[in-house]
């Protein structure tokens, strides 16, 4: 098992026992496979739960790595454990693909979740590169600068002008 805790600034938790380096369990849900998704490039598979405060913490952080980033190389896509996306996807502002679990989390229990939010940065031979749990800013800005080197954009600074906690657990 691999156990890592977000307590403070530069220390971080991981509560999966998925973690970078291995492959990335593929799944269809709504059409959406990811091991098709990866032969166009890198995925940032994001999971959250509409009533979860800490996804709606992280989540405009995410639609702004997809308005930066996301292109020919790169997407995100945002996985529910709720059966209906739409009213977070507005009330958020989240504008990238969001798709529904299976009623019985069949994905989230492949990726071993135990709390959310929790991302994984998927690159196209289908390992993990980076996973983020809760909210970080410096797992966020690791993911970030990941992202730049894969689609060859600058860093992009996500919380320029934002004061948000360096942390808060999922």
């Amino acid at each position: 098992m691999f156990i890592i805790v977000t307590l403070s600034k530069g220390v971080s938790f991981h509560m999966t026992d998925i973690k970078p380096g291995l492959v990335a369990p593929d799944f269809k849900l709504a059409g959406f496979q990811l091991s098709e998704a990866l032969k166009k490039g890198s995925v940032l598979l994001t999971f959250y739960k509409k009533t979860c405060p800490i996804c709606q913490l992280t989540y405009p952080f995410f639609e702004k790595i997809h308005k930066y980033y996301s292109g020919k190389t790169f997407q995100i896509i945002g996985i529910a454990q709720d059966p209906e996306t739409k009213s977070f996807s507005v009330e958020y502002g989240i504008t990238f693909p969001m798709i529904s679990d299976t009623p019985t989390y069949a994905v989230s229990r492949q990726y071993k979740l135990t709390n959310v939010p929790t991302a994984f940065l998927v690159i196209p031979d289908g390992k993990i590169d980076a996973i983020t749990i809760g909210f970080s800013k410096g797992e966020l800005t690791t993911i970030s600068s990941k992202i730049a080197s894969i689609t060859g954009k600058k860093s992009l600074n996500l919380f320029a002008g934002i004061s948000v906690p360096e942390s808060k657990p999922g």
